[in-house]
């Protein structure tokens, strides 16, 4: 029998089985956030350090629209982002090659709400959220930990050795190439589905114009911003009959038909002590009408893993404000 279960504000309509072990999964991983890392009071557990911007996603290639009936899609709409580096370190250096995050709250122009949640990383290092559990904590444990996890887990062994091949190169936000990494479902009029990735890939190179100090992700894109402007292109990916769907630790290879769906044109950034985007939970299953999830289990670990970073640093802004009117 299925059920409906709610995790820190989250409805889920599933198993009691499966719904319980989400969310021991869930809760293990942020705590191996949290011994990795520490815990910075009132703040994410993971992509704990970044700022906010103001965006707009505009329509671009009408031909999308014969995958996709989605307002984000045929009108303009209203955007705050997120920018980030990957980790619970709230101090991460600003002068090093890292992964980063981008969280996209869309509002669209009938008053839908859409979230999307991006990283740098080209596809997941594991397939399931068990073994992502299990690698988090192998890194609690240490090096001899994760090497001996990572001897019996594939997906891990080739997302090392595609990491070990890449450029190690400081490249600001702004000039990063985002992924969804996960799959969806476009859907149209007709109800036909099309599985898709995407990418956020800026629309002209973005350069380093600062020096790396501290601040520098920052301050580089304000130059940016304001010397020519930032906007990436929404780069649509549609899956060949061939491709792993609900595998986010498999990357799709060879050629495929490619849409640029949309512009994303930033209008401002903004510190997040400055509230723009502080309080909102970048849950990737908060969709529009004319997308759908896939069945990746990760994309149910992810929601639940935001969900509770979320409640947790409700909780201690809340304590904190107590603290300050007494």
């Amino acid at each position: 029998m299925r059920q409906l279960t709610t995790i820190f504000g989250v409805l889920l309509f599933t198993t009691p089985v499966f719904a319980n072990d989400v969310a021991k999964n869930a809760k293990h991983t942020v705590e191996s956030f949290e011994k990795l890392f520490g815990i910075t009071e009132g703040k994410r557990r993971n992509h704990t350090k970044g700022f906010c911007f103001e965006a707009s996603l505009i329509p671009h290639d009408s031909h999308i629209n014969q995958y996709s009936n989605s307002p984000l899609f045929a009108h303009k709409s209203k955007v705050i982002g997120r920018l980030s580096h990957k980790g619970g370190n709230n101090k991460a250096s600003d002068s090093k090659p890292a992964e980063y995050g981008m969280g996209l709250a869309i509002t669209t122009v009938d008053g839908q709400e859409h979230r999307m949640s991006m990283n740098t990383l080209d596809f997941f290092p594991v397939a399931t959220p068990e073994a992502f559990a299990e690698l988090m904590h192998a890194k609690t444990q240490g090096k001899e930990a994760v090497k001996a996890f990572k001897s019996r887990n594939s997906d891990l062994q080739r997302f090392k050795t595609h990491m070990a091949k890449k450029e190690k190169k400081l490249t600001p936000y702004e000039g990063s190439t985002f992924n969804s990494i996960n799959s969806f479902y476009l859907t149209n009029d007709d109800n036909k589905r099309t599985a898709v990735r995407w990418a956020f890939v800026p629309e002209r190179s973005q350069n380093i114009v600062l020096k790396p100090q501290d601040d520098f992700y920052f301050e580089n894109m304000q130059k940016n911003l304001s010397q020519h402007g930032i906007v990436w292109n929404m780069v649509i990916t549609i899956a060949n009959p061939d491709d792993k769907v609900n595998n986010a630790a498999l990357p799709w290879t060879g050629k495929h038909t490619t849409l640029v769906a949309a512009k994303l044109k930033v209008q401002a950034i903004s510190r997040e002590s400055d509230g723009k985007c502080d309080a909102i939970n970048f849950d990737p299953l908060i969709l529009s009408s004319g997308f759908a999830p896939s069945s990746d289990p990760l994309l149910q670990a992810r929601r639940l893993s935001y969900a509770i970073s979320f409640g947790k640093r409700t909780h201690e802004k809340h304590k904190q404000k107590d603290k300050s009117k007494n």
